[in-house]
């Protein structure tokens, strides 16, 4: 049947090609040439549709319509066309291997990490080194890498290398977290000699925000960072008494929340809402505040205003309220 099939696209296709080389195109021959042409495409199609997969086989009309379309719309083009992209492709797969994964050799890293953290090195690569390296030498050249990311993200990683076993890189991390805090330190200082030279709301607003990092950043623990967090809302206050700011009202509101007192949140954060601040960048704030005195309608309200991307810890919040 598949011989056939074979030798009969062959006599007709080349019949209706000689009809159109070797002939004066008259409407006979113009008429002789489509009905052999469409005899050699559907003998075609169908020793084609005889040799494809089972699993392409079916619906049989879609398949069948196909195959002959496009063998009878690309004379001679469409049959070739069809015998290597279908046919041999379908039955002569590129092989694939077995291995799914490649050995790696373990790169070393850099003297100077500053140069190439960004390429091979990042924050989660680091801290496996921390936690799964059994190579003191690495540990440590991993706390050299981290001194270079920024100081939200080198922190909790420089935290993480003080519960070290080696004395060294314990020392490293202890020096770096020290590094860090004397250079906020170092910024207060600077930002209160402006401040007692002009009175200006944006330095107060300033030496709030150094003492808010060092407790945001988890460097200050305990008494330390309850007086930082009430130095950093002694100097909001008086940034507001100065000129009132939205940015101010918020930042007050994020440290009234860290004190745990809510109510007084809701009220400086709402003033930053309504000072002009998008609801989005106020929204998470509220409606923590709105959750911890209990008003979990006002909650679900702001709660709306989450992001959509998904895999963000907001749009997960979302999504479990919604």
């Amino acid at each position: 049947m598949k011989t056939w099939l074979c030798i009969q696209t062959i006599a007709f296709e080349g019949i209706s090609f000689y009809v159109v080389f070797d002939s004066e195109m008259t409407t006979a021959m113009w008429l002789t040439f489509f009905a052999s042409h469409a005899i050699a495409c559907a003998s075609f199609a169908a020793l084609s549709w005889l040799l494809l997969p089972n699993k392409f086989k079916f619906p049989l009309f879609g398949s069948a319509s196909f195959l002959f379309l496009i063998n009878f719309l690309l004379p001679l083009f469409g049959i070739i066309g069809t015998a290597c992209s279908l046919l041999i492709a379908l039955h002569l797969p590129r092989k694939q291997s077995p291995v799914t994964w490649q050995e790696c050799e373990e790169a070393p890293l850099p003297q100077n990490p500053g140069e190439l953290l960004d390429v091979q090195f990042g924050t989660g690569a680091l801290r496996d080194i921390l936690l799964y390296n059994n190579d003191p030498d690495r540990r440590l050249l991993a706390v050299g890498a981290i001194r270079h990311l920024p100081r939200q993200q080198a922190v909790p990683l420089l935290q993480l290398a003080l519960k070290d076993l080696s004395d060294d890189v314990r020392l490293l991390a202890y020096a770096s977290l020290e590094g860090v805090e004397a250079q906020i330190n170092e910024s207060i200082v600077l930002f209160k000699k402006q401040l007692e030279h002009k009175r200006h709301p944006g330095k107060a607003f300033d030496i709030a925000q150094q003492y808010w990092e060092l407790c945001y950043l988890g460097i200050a623990e305990g008494i330390i960072k309850k007086h930082y967090l009430e130095q950093a809302e002694h100097y909001l206050k008086l940034a507001n008494n100065i000129e009132n700011r939205a940015s101010c009202n918020l930042l007050l509101g994020r440290v009234m929340l860290e004190q745990k007192r809510a109510a007084e949140a809701m009220i400086y954060l709402t003033e930053a809402l309504n000072g002009g601040l998008l609801v989005k960048q106020v929204a998470p704030y509220l409606a923590e505040a709105a959750y911890i005195t209990k008003d979990y309608q006002k909650a679900r309200y702001y709660i709306s205003f989450f992001p959509k991307q998904k895999g963000e810890q907001l749009s997960q919040i979302k999504e479990y309220w919604s």
